[in-house]
């Protein structure tokens, strides 16, 4: 949190604005980062089930054997 407070040019005493603006971050990048793996993990599951779909038609057009 110190060096958050460096880059942020907040000096080295933590303020209630320091931890605000910390704690901002902190959250606001759990969330960031949560969305974009539910995302993927949405974007995988329509890509499976597309191909389990193309699948399943080319199964149904294949000649009995």
């Amino acid at each position: 949190m110190a060096l958050l407070s460096d880059i942020l040019g907040l000096g080295h005493s933590i303020s209630s604005f320091g931890q605000t603006l910390a704690l901002l971050i902190t959250f606001l990048g759990i969330g960031l980062v949560a969305n974009i793996l539910i995302a993927y993990a949405v974007a995988q599951a329509l890509i499976e089930r597309r191909q389990n779909q193309e699948r399943m038609e080319r199964y149904r057009q294949s000649p009995p054997r």
